[in-house]
């Protein structure tokens, strides 16, 4: 699974610092964080780590390609946010309403998905000494948001929920263009320390 090396994590705080210097109302969109990761990779040129993205693309394979002495990585690039007591990671992803509610195809595109993600979880700290912007970077293997069984999906109020064996809960809502949602456990996430204006928060 693709990683970014110390130097670019440490680039990838820098230009977050910078984007909080500017604006402090809320959390970067992952869009920003898109292109702050492609010029993170690009800063650590002792990796030669070539990163190829378009912006406002919109290719379901991958956001951003990354070719790694030879080697291709295809990464997603998701917001994301922990709950209360950091158990569990939601992230929100494609909108499968092309499939008209049929569940086979659904799981079997939700099961062919071989791009592994990035996810940035934020949280934001009003206190006496002012508003803190906190991330981490979280890293997800593509298959832990799959190996689903399309005979498993039971509906629960509005949405439609799912299970696979890692403990993933998947949630489809037919209202919102059948958005698939993922409640990851933090066993299947490589995480890093939360950081903040620059400085790292130990976990």
């Amino acid at each position: 699974m693709y990683k970014l090396t110390p130097r670019m994590e440490q680039n990838l705080r820098q230009l977050i610092k910078r984007y909080h210097d500017l604006v402090d109302g809320k959390r970067c969109e992952s869009w920003q964080l898109e292109e702050f990761i492609v010029k993170a990779i690009r800063s650590d040129t002792t990796a030669n780590h070539l990163p190829k993205w378009k912006e406002g693309g919109h290719d379901d394979k991958k956001d951003i390609l990354i070719i790694e002495n030879g080697k291709k990585h295809h990464i997603q690039v998701k917001s994301g946010q922990f709950n209360k007591n950091n158990s569990i990671l939601t992230l929100s992803g494609y909108r499968l309403g092309r499939f008209k509610g049929d569940f086979g195809k659904i799981t079997e595109y939700l099961n062919g998905k071989t791009a592994n993600y990035i996810a940035t979880p934020y949280r934001k700290v009003d206190d006496a000494s002012g508003r803190s912007h906190i991330y981490r970077l979280c890293y997800i293997n593509h298959y832990i948001l799959g190996e689903i069984d399309s005979n498993n999906w039971r509906k629960q109020g509005a949405s439609y929920k799912n299970q696979n064996q890692y403990g993933v809960i998947f949630s489809l809502s037919p209202s919102m263009s059948w958005q698939i949602w993922w409640k990851i456990p933090i066993s299947c996430i490589d995480m890093t320390d939360e950081f903040t204006d620059g400085r790292i928060i130990s976990s």
